[in-house]
C-alpha cells in the first residue's frame, strides 16, 4: 500500500473522510466514537475477538458471524445476538428462561413445550403451549382474553366425558 502524508489528523476528519482513509488509520478507526466507522474498519481490516466486545450490537453480531458464535454470545446483552447464537449452537433449557420472550418461545418450540410454559409471563408463549399440550380448564381463566376465547372455542368443540 502506498504511503501518504495526510493534511489532517484523524480527529480532525469528518466521517466521510475517515471512511475513505480507514486502511491508513487502522487503530484509530477501530477505536472511533462512531460505530459505523468502527464497523467499516473491522470489515476492511478484519474482525477480531476485540470486535465481539464492541459496545455496538451490530458490530458484535457481525463479529460473531465472521469469527464464529461461542457460548459467550448466548449471554450477550442484545437479544438478536443471543437468539442467533442459540440458533447456531443449539438451544438449551437455559434459553427457556431468557429475558426475551421471542427467544423463550423459540426454545420451547425446539426443545418442546412443558407445563411450565403455560405459566410464562408472555401470552404468546402461553398460547403456543396450550396449543401444543392441549387446553385445560385453567386456560379459561388465563389473563389473556385471546387464550380464554380459544379455550372456550376448544371446549365447545369437544364432548363431555372424553378421556
Amino acid at each position: 500500500m502506498k504511503k501518504y502524508k495526510f493534511k489532517k489528523k484523524w480527529d480532525e476528519m469528518i466521517n466521510e473522510e475517515k471512511l475513505a482513509c480507514v486502511t491508513y488509520f487502522p487503530e484509530e478507526a477501530k477505536q472511533d466514537k462512531d460505530w459505523e466507522i468502527r464497523q467499516e474498519a473491522y470489515r476492511v481490516l478484519g474482525f477480531t475477538e476485540e470486535a465481539k466486545q464492541d459496545k455496538n450490537s451490530d458490530i458484535r453480531q457481525e463479529a460473531y458471524r465472521v469469527l464464529g458464535f461461542t457460548e459467550e454470545a448466548k449471554q450477550d446483552t442484545y437479544w438478536e445476538v443471543r437468539q442467533e447464537a442459540h440458533r447456531v449452537l443449539g438451544y438449551t433449557e437455559e434459553a427457556k428462561r431468557d429475558e426475551d420472550w421471542d427467544i423463550r418461545q423459540e426454545a420451547h418450540r425446539v426443545l418442546g413445550f412443558t407445563e411450565e410454559a403455560k405459566r410464562d409471563e408472555n401470552w404468546h408463549i402461553r398460547q403456543a403451549a396450550y396449543r401444543a399440550l392441549g387446553f385445560t380448564e385453567e386456560a379459561k381463566q388465563d389473563d389473556d382474553k385471546d387464550i380464554r376465547q380459544e379455550a372456550e372455542l376448544f371446549f365447545n368443540l369437544v364432548e363431555e366425558g372424553n378421556d
